[in-house]
């Protein structure tokens, strides 16, 4: 038997949540918009831009 661990209870309210989602949704939109245009980045790409970041704040 899987244990599952208990629901935090939510501080959103029901337009709240709604209003969050409407949120998400159109940052997933203008995303794959961006990545159509070519205009996206690739996993890799990212991955190395920050490796340099992590390596800079490290010095």
């Amino acid at each position: 038997m899987i244990k599952r661990p208990a629901k935090p209870e939510s501080t959103l309210d029901s337009e709240d949540s709604t209003q969050y989602h409407n949120f998400l949704q159109r940052k997933v939109d203008a995303a794959r918009r961006s990545l159509h245009k070519g205009e996206g980045s690739s996993n890799e790409e990212i991955e190395t831009e920050y490796a340099a970041k992590r390596a800079q704040a490290a010095e």
